[in-house]
């Protein structure tokens, strides 16, 4: 097995919640995973013969919101009780937001995750954490964590020399105040590395260099072939560029190019 010690240590513990999931015919949970676990819970259902197209059937993988890239899986038995949906998932979003907005910080996603860590939370207790500027310059906090450690954020009362209040926020509402930066390009075809160089706004070798490297993930999971076909919807991230939705009409132009706009995220 090609996997480092860190991330074979990984698999066994996803392959371990996927069996119990089969013992006691129920869905089971894992905690919060980055970009390269995700990957590794993808090796593992191909160990087992379970190809991508019917991995739904297997397991789910949700963040608390749509386009979230750190996730949580769901292994779901063949049972009758193994359905599981967004709602069943143990996640909580937490607002944090400053006390008075003429006088905080300019606080950072940095900020929040340091002063959550510093409850002695674990890494993979934390989702994301969406940094949102509010119209009178405040800067507010949404964090995604496993529902048992909201308490203990919410007990927060400061970060950085910014005095805070908590509350419980609905995180599907998220999606509508999500805010991007607009990038319109014309690529000859939805590959990933012609699309991926429209996001980073470099040259498609540099982009297929970035895939090979393993830095560029589409919807959750490491991409490695630049021939990937990029379909309408699609969230890439390029690691050190950041994190992009795309938006591909089906339309071509007379000169078979596609007109598309990457949406990055803010």
């Amino acid at each position: 097995m090609d996997l480092t010690k860190e991330e074979q240590i990984t698999y066994r513990h996803l392959r371990d919640l996927k069996i119990l999931a089969e013992k006691r015919g129920i869905p089971v949970f894992s905690r919060f995973m980055g970009l390269n676990d995700i990957n590794i819970l993808y090796r593992l259902l191909e160990d087992n013969g379970i190809t991508e197209d019917i991995a739904g059937k297997y397991v789910m993988a949700y963040g608390g919101y749509q386009g979230a890239e750190r996730l949580m899986a769901c292994f779901l038995p063949d049972t009758p009780y193994g359905t599981a949906g967004r709602e069943d998932f143990p996640i909580e979003c937490v607002k944090i937001s400053p006390g008075n907005s003429k006088f905080c910080d300019a606080l950072t996603h940095r900020d929040y995750l340091g002063t959550v860590l510093g409850l002695g939370i674990e890494r993979n207790q934390i989702g994301d954490i969406i940094v949102k500027r509010e119209e009178n310059g405040a800067v507010t906090g949404y964090i995604f964590c496993c529902k048992d450690k909201a308490p203990f954020i919410k007990d927060i009362t400061r970060v950085r020399h910014t005095a805070v209040y908590t509350e419980t926020a609905c995180g599907t509402d998220l999606e509508l105040i999500q805010e991007y930066k607009d990038i319109p390009g014309s690529v000859s075809s939805l590959r990933a590395d012609a699309v991926a160089a429209v996001a980073a706004k470099t040259s498609r070798s540099k982009s297929l260099l970035l895939i090979k490297e393993g830095s560029v993930s589409v919807n959750g999971r490491i991409c490695t072939e630049g021939s990937k076909n990029i379909c309408d919807g699609d969230i890439i991230s390029i690691r050190g560029y950041g994190k992009y939705r795309i938006e591909a009409p089906l339309s071509v132009t007379k000169k078979g190019r596609y007109h598309i706009t990457v949406k990055k995220y803010i």
